[in-house]
């Protein structure tokens, strides 16, 4: 039995009764998601899915999103996690680039894949498998462990697939559990793509047996009455969620909820201020990348500064990189974020590249840059990316954002460069104002003049009904 199934198995031997996850109408033991997923494993089999084989598991957040990929896991094949909400070309772009065999959907989007499928139930859901056409003589990848990939965010430019063995998401999943330290007695609230965040957080959440509330929507009051209905002890969310929960006028609490962690970006400070206020919980800053996982927390303290992602959890180290590939231990000097550790991705799919080769002197270079403070505390100044280069300073759209989002009359940012013949580039940035206020640009812009140097002060200011995020909840940094 491949170890990322075990981690389902062992725990319906553990806790065969205990509730492992609500899903709307449906409470179900760890016992029965595992009966499931067995089911649908030898339906899998049956319809020729085998080791080495790519498996795209498309869907809504669900019970049956989570059999889905554990039942993957379990014949063997290399699981690929799919939002429902990809557009067609998104679908197509995804199965021709990684070569895919088959997509097991639930229907609730786009069809991946034109022609004849079969249907398979899960508990309420009706499940659809489809094969691509690929030839079945064909391995997804030259691992003989291979079992999880999935895109990274491309918030900068293309999408890398990442690559992990079974033995790298054991690995993986240990150390976040030590992290989180949860148990089988926690209640997690989930309000994230499973799309995305599957791993690891689902895995540790079934590892340590705790349950896991699915929340219908995003809506601050469905995730607060969740919270207080099943006495949520853990919130693990994007700033989204935690911008919508602090402006939430209900005035109704979340006494039980113990620990609420900030992920997928940097939160503004005064949004976690005014979590913190209006739930008297003070919000944790996690850093979590695909390629290794959650190597940095702020360890559940109140005392770390917000706009930190604290320091490395056991099992990781940090440093810091110049331009001249040479480490960097000068408090407040601000240079390449780098990151080894144990549960590494093992390779990105196309083109093939072993972690071996990506890394540098055996450190993964994140592309974020980043800068220690005082004891080793780290924190991300933005992405090498997206650093505006004006007449030679740079300047971090992360960080003007900060500043424009404290703003009374706005409700979120988005900072970029602009190109110009003199000053190479400038700042831009497109702002959402709060309903019924009239952006004064020149109001903003003194905010900003007393906060900010004056080449980080933007020279254009747009006001949009929208800014486009990922799907896993980042700020889209290019079209």
């Amino acid at each position: 039995m491949d170890s990322t199934y075990r981690l389902l198995s062992d725990a319906a031997q553990r806790w065969p009764e205990h509730i492992g996850v609500i899903d709307g109408e449906e409470e179900l033991s760890y016992q029965q998601l595992f009966q499931q997923a067995e089911l649908l494993k030898n339906k899998l089999l049956e319809n020729g899915l085998t080791q080495g084989m790519g498996l795209a598991v498309m869907g809504r957040n669900s019970s049956a999103f989570i059999v889905a990929m554990f039942a993957g896991f379990a014949c063997g094949a290399t699981v690929f996690p799919l939002s429902h909400q990809l557009k067609q070309s998104e679908i197509e772009h995804i199965l021709s680039d990684t070569q895919l065999h088959a997509v097991l959907d639930d229907q609730s989007g786009l069809n991946p894949v034109e022609g004849e499928a079969v249907t398979i139930d899960v508990f309420q859901h009706t499940l659809r498998l489809a094969w691509t056409g690929i030839s079945f003589e064909s391995s997804i990848t030259p691992l003989n462990d291979a079992a999880f990939i999935r895109y990274t965010s491309g918030t900068t430019g293309s999408s890398k697939g990442v690559v992990l063995t079974h033995k790298s998401i054991a690995k993986r999943v240990e150390i976040a559990q030590a992290a989180l330290q949860l148990t089988s007695n926690d209640v997690v609230l989930w309000v994230l793509s499973m799309a995305f965040h599957f791993l690891v957080t689902i895995l540790v959440y079934i590892r340590s047996g705790a349950k896991i509330i699915l929340c219908k929507d995003l809506l601050a009051q469905t995730i607060i009455n969740d919270a207080n209905n099943y006495n949520a002890s853990f919130l693990y969310a994007s700033p989204m969620h935690f911008r919508l929960l602090a402006a939430d006028s209900s005035g109704k609490t979340m006494q039980s909820l113990k620990i609420a962690i900030s992920t997928s970006s940097g939160i503004p400070i005064n949004i976690a201020n005014a979590f913190k206020d209006r739930f008297n919980l003070p919000v944790t800053q996690a850093y979590g990348i695909i390629e290794a996982g959650l190597p940095l927390m702020d360890n559940l303290s109140e005392k770390i500064e917000t706009e930190s992602v604290g320091y490395p959890v056991p099992g990781f180290l940090v440093s810091i990189y110049n331009d001249n590939k040479q480490q960097v231990v000068v408090e407040g000097e601000i240079g390449h974020l780098a990151i080894t550790g144990a549960g590494m991705f093992d390779a990105y799919l196309k083109p093939w590249q072993t972690a071996e080769q990506v890394m540098v002197d055996g450190w993964f270079m994140t592309g974020d840059l980043a800068k220690f403070e005082k004891d080793g505390l780290v924190t991300i100044c933005g992405r090498e990316k997206t650093m505006i280069n004006v007449s030679g300073n740079k300047v971090f759209p992360e960080e003007v954002e900060v500043v424009l989002n404290s703003h009374e009359d706005i409700l979120e940012a988005h900072v970029f460069g602009h190109n110009h013949s003199l000053m190479g580039e400038i700042v831009c940035a497109n702002v959402r104002i709060k309903e019924n206020i009239e952006l004064d640009v020149e109001n903003v812009l003194k905010f900003c003049r007393h906060q900010l140097s004056y080449y980080k002060v933007p020279q254009q200011l747009n006001q949009v009904a929208k800014i486009v995020h990922t799907q896993s909840g980042k700020i889209k940094r290019v079209d």
